[in-house]
């Protein structure tokens, strides 16, 4: 470290400030004022975001349902398919007593009506009692 003064140094240590302008409650009022100012783009995004969701609600709001025409599967009449057989059955011992190894079915298959031929349910169906 040299052990001659620097001239800005001693300079800046002989420095007094001078005050009598300077309001120190006045600066900081300032000062917070400018910091609270908000801009416009915060109200104007939220008014945008409402506005889109009336639109939203308007294009969505349930209306009264178009009768389709209800097309029920006509049933056919083939039958059953044969029993599966396993090529070769595993040991009695696996078994239970109430199971039988040597034949295996698979359901029949559902007759009657799929479709229903009431009124089709809507979003706000709910809300009627008719």
């Amino acid at each position: 470290m040299p052990e001659q003064p620097d001239p800005v140094t001693d300079r800046l240590a002989r420095f007094t400030p001078n005050a009598s302008g300077l309001d120190r409650d006045a600066l900081l009022f300032a000062a917070g004022q400018r910091s609270a100012r908000g801009s416009r783009l915060w109200p104007a995004a939220a008014a945008l975001l409402a506005v889109s969701q009336v639109v939203t609600l308007i294009a969505l709001w349930p209306s009264e349902p178009v009768q389709s025409p209800v097309v029920a599967p006509i049933p056919t009449n083939s039958p059953p398919p044969e029993p599966i057989t396993p090529a070769t059955p595993p040991s009695s011992e696996v078994w239970t007593v109430r199971s039988d190894p040597d034949v295996l079915t698979s359901p029949a298959p559902a007759t009657g009506e799929y479709v229903s031929t009431g009124r089709p349910l809507t979003a706000g169906s709910a809300f009627r009692f008719d």
